[in-house]
């Protein structure tokens, strides 16, 4: 594993030291020009980067669409070899095959000689090949201007030599972002040395189709500024394929738009908060967010037949990310066609505990949902036991600090926790696999949560490269995790993609406080929330 910075300073990584080395200046692959980009933007899109239109004739009728309804990547695919489907096989229109001397024969016995950028011109816009032909019927014809087509003509021609970063004949480099020093220095080296060590297994075992995965390290800066200024000059110089196990506490945003300009996947992030899946449709989180999280918390108050709770409060700080809470726990209740839950907002860290328990209590709420903080949640308690009966209470386990025990005895099974994963969700085969990683390289005992999340990561990534074949491209790694489901990685719940879904374990485990055992129970297993 290599790791970069903007400087030749060190740091310890597997309890090496490894030098950082300033970012080079080599890429993967020479740069489009601007005409093949505008080009790649009409095989890929279906759109012109000058605005003009572009309009396809689609079918022995000729049905008038944009181009944007059927780009020709949609059949000839992102490398231009084209896949069979519904019973049309899509033409190599890979430069090379196209431009051979001796022409082609198909196997319908047409036959051509062949093509050059007139050539293909005539075959785009008339659905003509070189010798007058008539191409199948399944090929849309195009219309655009004169200086599209010359475009996409230059596009073409450079097609099959357009590689993702990242891509070589015999390595497939990628990179994660953690913090290699300071305060969070021993967690981000650990799950680098988790990265580190399942890489070199499965490349000491052949790598995945003769291709080693190169693992580059991205170290976090003084600040959150400094730490994307440098992960963008590495994904623009290095030859970066995707961001694994990346750690992005508080840079969920940024990083995010930052991975959608550079077409960077992003796979198996560490964080509390997976960011918007539309922002980034490379991105796929592992865990759920606190958003899913309430929503397993509404089903599980909601879970038992008979007569539903007669009213729901929902206490939370007056701040964005509550905001989101709030309407995730609203939104969730409506399926339930259950009535709006009464908010009841605060200041944050300024909790006026007596008045929130009384409005609690004049509106008759026996389910309570708490987002606040621990130190919020500490006078709320007793303030709430005043009553003849609490409500139940609901909380997240990632934002209470404390076990709870210490509860009036009145909540006595009666407080609910959600956690995102338990120790139940490693499987004895997971917990194997893990362990025998863990003897063969040393592994550290601490911050295990963060290195099994780093492991899951890694394994996620890899089933997406298997799956997407030799001829790999981001757009085919992407479209292959997105084809998942319950996927085992056997250390997390299963995990389940689609193309408007991005968080594999949508839900939540949902916790029982014993108060007078001293202990937690799961109530049931684990809640998949729809």
């Amino acid at each position: 594993m290599r790791a970069i910075s903007e400087g030749p300073d060190r740091v310890l990584v597997g309890g090496v030291a490894a030098v950082l080395l300033a970012l080079s200046v080599g890429v993967a692959n020479a740069a489009l020009t601007p005409q093949e980009t505008a080009g790649k933007q009409i095989y890929m899109q279906g759109t012109s980067p000058r605005g003009s239109e572009v309009t396809a004739y689609v079918g022995s009728e000729g049905v008038r669409l944009p181009a944007s309804a059927v780009p020709c990547a949609g059949c000839h695919g992102y490398d231009g070899i084209g896949r069979p489907e519904g019973g049309v096989i899509p033409a190599d229109i890979r430069w090379s095959h196209l431009t051979k001397a001796y022409g082609h024969i198909h196997e319908d016995g047409r036959r051509h000689g062949a093509f050059d950028a007139a050539g293909i011109a005539r075959a785009v816009t008339t659905g003509l090949d070189p010798a007058g032909n008539r191409l199948d019927r399944a090929m849309p014809v195009y219309e655009m201007s004169d200086a599209d087509m010359a475009d996409l003509t230059a596009y073409l021609e450079r097609l099959e030599t357009d590689l993702d970063p990242g891509i070589g004949e015999t390595s497939l480099q990628v990179a994660t972002l953690l913090p290699l020093e300071g305060p969070d220095g021993e967690l981000g080296q650990a799950m680098a040395q988790v990265l580190q060590a399942f890489f070199a297994d499965l490349n000491a075992a052949g790598g995945i189709y003769g291709r080693r995965i190169e693992l580059l390290a991205i170290p976090f800066g003084a600040s959150p500024e400094s730490t994307l200024e440098t992960a963008k000059l590495a994904l623009r110089r290095e030859g970066i394929f995707a961001l694994v196990g990346a750690y992005t506490v508080d840079l969920e945003y940024e990083l995010l738009a930052l991975l959608r300009t550079e077409h960077t996947p992003l796979v198996g992030p560490f964080t509390l908060h997976p960011g918007d899946e539309t922002l980034n449709e490379g991105a796929f989180y592992i865990y759920p967010g606190f958003a899913d999280q309430a929503r397993a918390l509404v089903d599980e108050a909601f879970a038992k037949p008979g007569v539903p709770p007669a009213r729901v409060s929902v206490v939370a700080p007056d701040d964005p990310r509550a905001d989101a809470l709030v309407a995730a726990v609203r939104d969730q209740m409506q399926r339930y066609g259950q009535a709006e839950p009464v908010s009841l907002r605060y200041t944050p860290e300024a909790l006026d505990a007596a008045s929130i328990a009384a409005r609690i209590r004049e509106s008759g709420s026996d389910v309570l949902l708490f987002f606040g903080t621990q130190a919020e949640l500490d006078p709320l308690l007793p303030a709430i036991a005043e009553g003849a009966e609490p409500p139940r209470l609901f909380l997240l386990s990632s934002l209470v600090s404390e076990s709870l025990f210490d509860a009036p005895p009145v909540f006595n099974e009666r407080i609910f926790l959600a956690f995102p994963t338990l120790a139940s969700d490693v499987s004895e085969s997971g917990r194997a696999e893990y362990q025998l990683l863990a003897e063969r390289h040393a592994l550290p005992i601490e911050h295990l949560q963060a290195q099994v999340a780093a492991f899951a990561a890694a394994k996620l990534f890899a089933e997406g490269v298997k799956r997407s074949g030799r001829d790999i491209s981001r757009r085919a790694f992407v479209d292959q995790l997105e084809s998942l489901y319950a996927f085992e990685t056997g250390v997390t719940p299963p995990l389940s993609y689609g193309p408007n879904r991005r968080v594999g374990a949508r839900g939540a485990h949902v916790v029982a406080v014993d108060l007078v055992n001293q202990s937690s129970q799961p109530v049931g297993d684990w809640h998949e929330v729809r």
